[in-house]
């Protein structure tokens, strides 16, 4: 690299490391300050409304709440104030002028709508000179100009986003096409939506028939066919999009509220005559599944995506809909929609705020092919020359197993299936193949021998433990006459290799999280980590966390939670998951030094007890004797929360994501012959050799 290409560089780099220090912004879900702008409360304050839909005569009727007799106006008074900073102001003045001669498009639904028609009007009182607009309606599109700054602010309704055509047989949705997307190119900002008519049936359903591949269906699990679309979405917006050029934003996805258990109102039917917002500490519904898989997608996206997290602000404003109060009265009860104003002037001014870092993103994109951007941000996962590791499928190897239990007389008794009598053998007989590429074979003496002198740490519940039982046998194996010392003190086992100076160790700590005893019983403390200590100084740790958080009853190893101030007997085991994953991410990003500790977390091992992940006519993993080609269970909700907590980070976190991986190998667990025989059948853990020695060739894979 030439001298002048070096200076360029630094300078880029140095605008990048300055606009990080100060803004707030998102690229791929990876995120930026110390602040989640996503994180917060409602706060009253009398300066709102930002607006009266007086002033907008363009507003739809069934959004202009206040003028089809609402009473009530305290829903107008709410600002949304995140945790750890301030929203800004929303200014239409400046919006413009950064703007000035761009076009802005959003497509999707009616809730694209509700935020284009909510931007449209914050932009037209900014400023006296926005008096001068046209608004004109073609078909599904809708274009407002502002004609001082020719900017183009459009809306393209396009509920599903992929195509629905009609042909013989009736309508087809067809979730692998998208014609439409030749109107998007070109756009300098995007902002996408889909969700809320993907819930419809009967008559409001419009189509008859899903068209995918060379395969007609009737219907389709409807999370399922909306992951499909979201892919084909994805898949246009890496091959089509100009990142130079166009920055894309996903609106995330609007919650209803016609159910008032979501919100702890057992005998509300829907949102008519809620009042004021939801005021608890965890909005008891937890997260909507369709936010969990529109952030999924999001990760396989190789253009920079910017994801407006409005659902939980929007879920806790249960008194923000129309109600009677929209397009049909009382014969049509919306509690889908948003009044205007209201929660979608929340929504834009988010988007002002991600706007700002366009400029960012552009010089980030200049030195992407010099050098790793992102480096010292949080990762999900590294790529390995283009090949993504952690997707493929399982294939017959008669050179596998890499190892027999009998050569590792420290393996627990739980997982030495063939010990415990397990009759078959085929599943011992399966290694990974990536798609692409080859995972590279795991070496006992190189990783040693690279290791030497260095201290590894898994920390976590008993799928830790299956881990680290794997790595330790694979390097005994690998040097059989070396001596090794294997000794357990408390929570606390160590493996040293004394000729290598290499110690491996396993802190069992199934939250992270504390678990304190006082006098009302044992308390979860979500947000403390006082074991944190003990990690520091390591050059390698690798974090679990989740088998324990799904038991109850006797199981349950809290009497009570400790929310900061706040106690409670339960809540959502996501949300507190979340919770937890949120204060070890500041352990994480206030302790580890990123030059001296690399830092992994082991991802969501998935249990096999539920037969509508397997087949019909499985009740659990029992008997199971060959891996899946397909799994149809979906992610683990778990997995996606996980990914979540890691991209808001800002120390390097490597995902070893090994969750799709294991979801095809029901025949992995000991079943019957783990440690309880019939009277414990175990589904969740993983007999050894086995799976988890496919997670440490990963580990050996990214560790060096």
């Amino acid at each position: 690299m030439g001298a002048f290409a070096i200076c360029a560089t630094l300078q880029v780099l140095s605008i990048v490391h300055h606009v990080h220090e100060v803004h707030a912004y998102k690229v791929q879900g990876i995120v930026r300050s110390d602040c989640d702008l996503y994180q917060g409360s409602w706060v009253k304050d009398d300066s709102y409304p930002l607006y009266n839909t007086s002033n907008c005569n363009f507003i739809e009727r069934e959004f202009d709440c206040q003028n089809n007799g609402r009473p009530d106006k305290e829903y107008l008074k709410y600002r949304w104030q995140p945790t750890g900073c301030k929203l800004p102001r929303f200014n239409g003045q400046d919006f413009l002028s950064r703007l000035q001669g761009k076009s802005i498009m959003f497509v999707g639904d009616s809730l694209s709508l509700n935020q284009w028609q909510s931007l449209t009007c914050m932009l037209h009182i900014s400023d006296p000179q926005t008096n001068k607009y046209t608004l004109v309606r073609t078909g599904g599109l809708s274009t407002f100009t502002f004609l001082v700054y020719n900017t183009k602010i459009m809306f393209q309704r396009n509920a599903f986003l992929v195509d629905i055509v009609t042909t013989n047989i009736g309508r087809v949705l067809k979730p692998d096409s998208i014609e439409s997307g030749k109107s998007w190119v070109g756009i300098d900002f995007l902002i996408f939506d889909t969700w809320h008519w993907w819930l419809h049936t009967g008559k409001k359903q419009p189509w008859d028939f899903i068209e995918e591949g060379n395969a007609t269906i009737k219907d389709m699990e409807r999370l399922v066919v909306y992951e499909k679309a979201l892919n084909t979405w994805a898949k246009w917006v890496n091959t089509n999009v100009d990142a130079a050029k166009t920055m894309v934003f996903f609106q995330g996805v609007s919650p209803d509220h016609y159910d008032g258990s979501d919100w702890g109102e057992q005998n509300s039917m829907h949102c008519e005559g809620q009042r004021e917002p939801f005021l608890g500490a965890n909005y008891p519904a937890g997260p909507h599944p369709a936010e969990l898989v529109v952030e999924k997608v999001s990760q396989t996206i190789t253009k920079p995506l910017y994801l407006l997290n409005v659902t939980y602000l929007s879920q806790i404003r249960k008194d923000g809909h129309p109600s009677v109060y929209g397009h049909g009265g009382h014969r049509d009860m919306d509690c889908s929609h948003w009044c205007l104003p209201g929660v979608p002037d929340t929504w834009n001014q988010l988007l002002q705020g991600d706007m700002g870092a366009f400029g960012v993103i552009t010089s980030l994109l200049l030195i992407a092919s010099m050098q790793q951007v992102y480096k010292g941000h949080s990762k999900i996962h590294e790529e390995k020359g283009h090949c993504d590791l952690y997707k493929g499928t399982w294939e017959y190897d008669k050179s596998y197993p890499l190892y027999n239990s009998t050569q590792c007389p420290f393996i627990e008794k739980e997982f030495d299936c063939q010990k415990n009598g397990r009759p078959d053998q085929f599943y011992l007989h399966f290694r990974w193949q990536p798609t692409s590429c080859n995972l590279p074979s795991f070496n006992g003496g190189d990783f040693l021998r690279r290791y030497r002198g260095k201290r590894l740490m898994f920390i976590g519940d008993s799928l830790s433990l299956n881990q680290f039982q794997s790595l330790t046998c694979m390097l005994h194996v690998a040097v059989p006459n070396t001596k090794y010392i294997s000794q357990r003190t408390g929570d606390l086992s160590t493996f040293n290799f004394p000729e290598y100076n290499v110690s491996l160790m396993l802190s069992r700590n199934a939250f992270l999280v504390d678990i304190v005893h006082e006098k009302m019983g044992r308390v979860l403390e979500i947000n403390s980590i006082g074991s944190g200590d003990l990690w520091k100084g390591f050059d390698t740790l690798i974090f679990d966390s989740w088998h324990w958080w799904t038991h109850s009853g006797r199981k349950q190893p809290w009497d009570f939670v400790r929310d900061n101030k706040e106690i409670y007997k339960d809540a959502d085991r996501l949300v507190l998951y979340e919770k937890a994953l949120s204060a070890w991410a500041n352990w994480v990003d206030s302790n580890v030094n990123p030059t001296k500790t690399k830092v992994f977390f082991q991802g969501v091992s998935p249990d096999h007890w539920n037969s509508s992940d397997l087949d019909p006519e499985s009740k659990t993993c029992i008997g199971q004797r060959l891996p899946m080609v397909k799994y149809t269970g979906g992610p683990p909700p778990a997995e996606v929360v996980l990914e979540k907590v890691i991209r808001r980070m800002s120390k390097p976190v490597q995902l070893l994501n090994i969750t799709t991986l294991s979801q095809l190998r029901k025949d992995g667990h000991p079943s019957v012959y783990g440690l309880g025989g019939h009277r414990g059948d175990d589904c969740t853990h993983w007999c050894l050799p086995g799976v988890p020695d496919i997670w440490n060739q990963l580990l050996y894979a990214n560790l060096f």
